[in-house]
């Protein structure tokens, strides 16, 4: 963590708390800081993963950050902006204040700018809340032409926020699965300088430890340093590669995508596929037809499994609409190749 995260304040081994993958790790954050039926903060949209990972043993609620109707929110870019989170994040405080829930904690788990990162540890500071930074995908951001003035990742542990935030109230969580495309290797860690969270989280460990023989070898590959240079340069290359593939594919075929440059995730836009004639052309979450919309996602989601794909249907990840979904680029490209060929003749027979 202290060669690439580049923390302002040194990370000691006394810092860290081994968890056998970050789902471990968030159920153990969220027993520590949350009593039963508090919140945490997640801004929208958000793995889907959070609402098991944070309820099953702390029963915490998981409280998702709308931006609709907030002021400067026109599309997912600005999701990423300080000023509407600014925005946001008060209105769904006050909003689960106002229904009788004790919020305890934010949860961020996309890479955002620096500023943005500021705002979110100024939020947690003036709110007395704990602030969690899932950094999973810190080695998985990529070059994207595409997009303007972007950014290389940044971890809060690399921001000085000593002004804005308690250091006890601030916690980094990481693991190997994304990264090292090692998604059997179940390892993970939570950072934090909180010592009585530490001593909570290890009272529970005793049925979650991670095997001493996996800690040894995620050491190895880390410790190796020539070896994480070579193996993060050719991953990185691949995924500039496949994105190219997967976009140039969506461009040709007139398929509307969020451009990105971090995570093994393309955010694409179905949503003209939503026939207007029977439904009410509002495709918001929560609109009237809503279960005529999540219907409709159903249907192709299914349709495109019975071409021989699997995409993830958008509502899942809480979105703020209907018509998004989650398509998977960061895999062999003769997969890629063929499961875009597939999706071809699937989407063709939607819009029949």
């Amino acid at each position: 963590m202290n060669k690439e995260f580049h923390p302002r304040d040194s990370v000691t081994a006394n810092d860290l708390f081994i968890t056998p993958g970050l789902a471990s790790g968030l159920d153990a954050v969220a027993w520590s800081v949350c009593d039963e039926g508090e919140g945490i903060l997640v801004p929208q949209p958000f793995y889907n993963g959070f609402s098991f990972d944070l309820l099953n043993r702390s029963n915490t609620r998981v409280i998702g950050v709308s931006y609709q109707g907030m002021e400067g929110y026109s599309n997912l870019e600005d999701i990423f902006r300080p000023e509407v989170n600014r925005l946001a994040l008060e209105a769904a405080l006050n909003k689960a204040r106002g229904e009788g829930v004790n919020v305890r904690a934010l949860l961020i788990s996309k890479c955002y700018p620096p500023e943005t990162l500021r705002e979110f540890a100024s939020f947690c500071g003036r709110n007395r809340l704990h602030f969690i930074s899932d950094e999973i995908y810190a080695k998985s951001v990529f070059p994207n032409p595409a997009i303007s003035g972007q950014a290389s990742f940044v971890s809060v542990l690399s921001l000085d926020l000593h002004n804005v935030i308690d250091a006890n109230l601030l916690h980094v969580l990481y693991g190997a699965r994304k990264d090292f495309c090692a998604n059997g290797l179940r390892l993970g860690m939570v950072y934090t300088k909180n010592e009585a969270m530490l001593g909570a989280m290890s009272s529970i460990s005793m049925f979650s430890w991670s095997p001493h023989v996996l800690q040894d070898v995620w050491a190895s590959m880390m410790n190796d340093q020539m070896w994480m240079k070579s193996f993060m340069e050719k991953k990185t290359d691949l995924m500039v590669e496949n994105y190219r593939v997967a976009t140039s594919f969506f461009r040709e075929h007139n398929v509307s995508y969020f451009e990105m440059n971090a995570g093994l995730f393309i955010w694409v836009d179905l949503r003209h596929l939503f026939n207007p004639l029977t439904l009410d052309g509002n495709l918001r979450i929560r609109s009237e037809s809503c279960i005529a919309h999540q219907q409709r996602e159903l249907e192709i989601t299914d349709l495109c499994a019975r071409h021989g794909i699997m995409i993830a249907p958008g509502s899942v990840y809480m979105p703020e609409e209907f018509g998004w979904f989650r398509v998977t680029f960061s895999l062999g490209k003769e997969a890629l190749e063929e499961g875009l060929k597939r999706f071809a003749r699937a989407i063709a027979e939607m819009r029949i």
